[in-house]
């Protein structure tokens, strides 16, 4: 009698160990990867998930596009960061951000890492991002829906100060020291800038067009005003107040 008893209670306990075992599978089967915190400037952005390989359960490859076409975009701005960020003990071992959609015949962004700067739109359709993450055995993917506000051009050589000016000075290599304006005519501009590398500026501003040096490009806060070719008539148009 107390062979069975312990035959059925070593039975009853094995199958119950089993059946919690399996419970315990099935939620880990079940389970879905970790959500990320996407934020661009500190402004939180809405994903939403893609397709993943978690803990053995894998899904199907989406197409953002379609399934965020009711989704408002989050409004950012050319150069700003977006950066993603997942709980602690979570962490991907590595992570990929790129464009799923660009201007035609434009190469598509991507870097590596949890960070990109928001690239220039060239393109009145929203942006798509797409972020890959990756574990040890698992991966996942979200997307998010942006639309991006191009920066004036030249943004970066713009007057911060609406009441003053700010100068580029693009000059044949070697022969800044020539082209240097005096410290007291510096001082009624907000900046200025002096550059001999002129294919590196076009590299970085394509709207960039001459091939001239001396060139001296004047901005107000708002655009690019004008450019002259003489360093004395740029220094006479900004000791005659530095505005029109």
């Amino acid at each position: 009698m107390k062979r069975k008893l312990l035959f059925y209670g070593t039975t009853a306990l094995l199958i119950l160990t089993v059946l919690i075992a399996m419970d315990r599978y099935k939620l880990y089967k079940e389970e879905k990867p970790p959500i990320p915190e996407i934020t661009v400037n500190g402004q939180e952005v809405t994903s939403i998930l893609g397709q993943y390989d978690w803990h053995g359960t894998k899904t199907k490859k989406i197409e953002p596009i379609k399934v965020m076409a009711g989704m408002n975009p989050t409004k950012v701005k050319e150069k700003q960061k977006l950066q993603v960020s997942f709980p602690p003990g979570l962490e991907p071992a590595s992570m990929t951000i790129s464009q799923v959609n660009t201007a035609p015949g434009l190469k598509k962004k991507s870097v590596e890492g949890n960070s990109m700067l928001i690239p220039k739109s060239l393109t009145p359709e929203r942006i798509y991002f797409m972020i890959k993450a990756q574990w040890k055995k698992d991966y996942s993917t979200y997307y998010v829906k942006v639309d991006i506000e191009d920066l004036p051009l030249f943004y970066d050589f713009l007057s911060k100060d609406p009441e003053k000016l700010s100068v580029l000075a693009i000059v044949p290599r070697g022969e800044s020291e020539k082209y240097d304006i005096p410290d007291e005519v510096k001082a009624k501009l907000d900046s200025f800038h002096i550059s001999d590398d002129m294919e590196g500026l076009k590299k970085k501003y394509p709207e960039l067009l001459t091939n001239l040096t001396p060139v001296y490009m004047i901005f107000n806060s708002e655009f690019h005003q004008q450019t002259v070719v003489d360093k004395e008539t740029l220094i006479n148009r900004v000791l005659d107040d530095g505005r029109d």
